[in-house]
């Protein structure tokens, strides 16, 4: 299946990119923000919506599919990314600081969470330098903690056992690019 993903994402790239790197990088992040919002939904409903309210929780849901999907519809049909990366990267960050802060603060294993920018802007951009803009998003994430008592309105969480789903459920779509990578030969 994660074939067929693949290929899927593959056909929305615009046909005005050429090289097959930057095709890739384009498929995989068109790929990455529609399957982004399900995830940080699930997170929102399961962190948010107790110390937020449904219908605040409701929105933010519907925003975060909206600028996700938009962000990968301007990809497909401009064929520009620059931007686009740009600023998935900077609401990623502040969604991971939102959800961190939710489900505790960094005591709690969501946090475990800010890997996964640095590895998605990495597997996207495959270079160091999309890697080391993903771990400056992760590094802000982990600096707003500091802010979130007085942006967010709900009240001190307790860190649950459950937590431990979050990292693991967030990161499933990962899963066969780091099967992918394991089964790589090793380099001479």
């Amino acid at each position: 299946m994660p074939g067929a993903m693949a290929a899927g994402c593959e056909r929305m790239v615009h046909p005005s990119i050429l090289g097959k790197n930057d095709r890739r990088c384009q498929g995989r992040f068109i790929g990455v923000m529609l399957a982004a919002p399900f995830f940080t939904a699930g997170a929102a409903v399961t962190l948010v919506t107790s110390g937020m309210g449904v219908a605040v929780t409701m929105a933010a849901i519907f925003a975060t599919f909206g600028l996700c999907w938009f962000a990968a519809l301007l990809v497909a049909a401009s064929g520009k990314m620059a931007f686009a990366g740009q600023v998935a990267l900077v609401m990623g960050s502040l969604a991971l600081a939102g959800v961190i802060a939710a489900a505790g603060g960094m005591a709690s294993p969501a946090a475990m969470l800010v890997v996964a920018l640095p590895f998605e802007a990495w597997w996207i951009g495959a270079s160091r330098r999309a890697a080391l803009w993903g771990a400056a998003s992760a590094f802000v994430a982990i600096l707003l903690q500091a802010f979130a008592g007085s942006v967010f309105p709900f009240g001190p969480a307790e860190i649950a056992a459950w937590h431990w789903l979050l990292p693991l459920v967030g990161r499933s779509p990962s899963f066969p690019a780091s099967q992918h990578l394991a089964a790589r030969p090793a380099r001479s």
